[in-house]
């Protein structure tokens, strides 16, 4: 009798979503910087995206931490049944 495999079980600790928030916190930071920059070398439309790209780091955050709650099974066992005519 052979053994059946078991499956990869991935840790508790990897979370797929780890990943774009380390990616997207630095390319924020460094796109705030660098229209920071271009915003003091006198184009004063940059000024916006350095207050914009800072904001899109915030809202990164945000989606990880609200996304990474559990979330409870939905039970639809107290709705009313459709009837088909």
């Amino acid at each position: 009798m052979s053994e059946q495999p078991v499956p990869h079980q991935p840790s508790p600790d990897a979370d797929p979503k780890r990943k774009w928030v380390l990616l997207a916190l630095p390319f924020c930071a460094a796109m705030g910087l660098f229209e920071f920059n271009r915003a003091l070398s006198g184009n004063h439309l940059s000024w916006v995206y350095v207050f914009e790209w800072p904001f899109f780091a915030i809202f990164v955050l945000y989606m990880y931490m609200k996304l990474g709650q559990p979330q409870e099974p939905y039970d639809d066992s107290d709705d009313p049944k459709r009837e088909i005519e």
